[in-house]
């Protein structure tokens, strides 16, 4: 799996496609931009992993600005 939107990675983990777009802004996920302007998360899989991680604990995030 390539990519994937926002919209589906929140379904996948079960938040507000709205957190997935704050998590990004924040750096906390990663994304980037097609040439229409939207908005896709590159790893998936990968991703989908770092966010179950920091929603059961097992993963903490350092102090952000």
């Amino acid at each position: 799996m390539g990519r994937m939107t926002p919209t589906e990675l929140a379904n996948i983990v079960e938040v507000h496609p709205n957190t997935i777009r704050n998590w990004a802004d924040k750096g906390i996920i990663e994304s980037r931009r097609d040439f229409r302007n939207w908005r896709y998360i590159p790893n998936p899989i990968e991703t989908i992993t770092r966010i179950r991680g920091l929603l059961c604990g097992d993963i903490k995030l350092e102090k952000l600005n």
